[in-house]
């Protein structure tokens, strides 16, 4: 089984998001952001993995699920994305009780795109003996 997509969705969601916030509150002069999280992008991204990690701990078992069942490819990532986006909005609002709404529209946001713009591919084409180039 090929891996790769809950990698690069799960580690490009949590690079790229603390930017995607940044350009929100650079847009929005109203933003009260104390701290960027660029400015500690080392903590931030240590915070992110693991606040993250039982999401993508599910995602896993959702993942292997699909890809055991053989469902379309088309669905599989649609039930992946929704997955993750709901589960992004449901840690939020546990962890910061809704006060961050930027930050985590910024986290949902980037991982609905990331999503979308990954090749989802459960099979490991290029490591069986029949693989054609």
């Amino acid at each position: 089984m090929n891996w790769s997509y809950l990698f690069k969705h799960w580690f490009g969601t949590l690079f790229i998001a603390p930017l995607v916030f940044e350009l929100f509150c650079f847009m929005d002069e109203r933003s009260k952001s104390v701290v960027g999280l660029v400015e500690v992008y080392p903590i931030t991204f240590i915070f992110s993995l693991i606040f993250s990690a039982p999401t993508y701990i599910l995602y896993g078992i959702i993942y292997y699920y699909l890809a055991k069942k053989e469902i379309a490819i088309k669905y599989s990532k649609t039930i992946l994305i929704l997955f993750t986006s709901l589960s992004i909005l449901i840690t939020f609002h546990i962890v910061f009780n809704a006060r961050e709404l930027y930050i985590s529209f910024a986290y949902t946001i980037t991982s609905i795109m990331l999503g979308i713009v990954f090749k989802l591919n459960f099979n490991n084409d290029h490591n069986t003996p029949f693989h054609k180039n």
